[in-house]
């Protein structure tokens, strides 16, 4: 790719399309270990908190901490394409699978930046048998239900990344 007319079709298709990033509509209801409660639920109870879990909000930490990286990485996104080097469906999958990466990190060192587990959750978590004290890492479900997809702008699902063990 290395003509002008191919150069302006593939930002083209980067201007008709959207990677979206996180617990995707499609997986909303996927459950993990506690058959009670949809990956989707478990997400927004953590990320904005209820009566009883304080917000933890894993994606907005790993978006707002990281926004000039994103700003950053999206612009050599696109250098590389307007150099031949990509195409603007790679550019979005490369894009989608930067900030998936953010967020798996945000969620892996939530031990770091959010509220700890209280000891009423901590005493529970032990006599349901998990040796597992940290948080928002229980079964790793939430770290292996974060995905990307792109998107047309009619909403058309044009590509959607596998789950992945981390």
């Amino acid at each position: 790719m290395s003509n002008l007319v191919d150069i302006m079709n593939e930002l083209d298709y980067m201007a008709l399309h959207m990677v979206e990033v996180g617990i995707l509509g499609i997986d909303g209801d996927l459950k993990g270990d506690n058959p009670k409660t949809t990956i989707l639920e478990y997400a927004v109870y953590n990320g904005f908190g209820t009566k009883h879990i304080p917000p933890r909000p894993f994606m907005r930490n790993a978006i707002e901490s990281n926004s000039q990286a994103i700003s950053n990485y999206i612009e050599a996104r696109v250098n590389d394409i307007l150099e031949g080097q990509i195409t603007g469906r790679k550019a979005l999958m490369q894009i989608g699978e930067y900030i998936r990466g953010l967020i798996i990190q945000s969620i892996a060192t939530a031990t770091n930046w959010a509220e700890p587990l209280s000891s009423k959750t901590l005493k529970a978590k032990l006599k349901e048998g998990s040796n597992n004290d940290k948080t928002l890492i229980e079964d790793r479900f939430l770290i292996k239900s974060i995905r990307y997809q792109i998107t047309s702008k009619t909403g058309k699902i044009v590509y959607l990344s596998n789950f992945r063990e981390v």
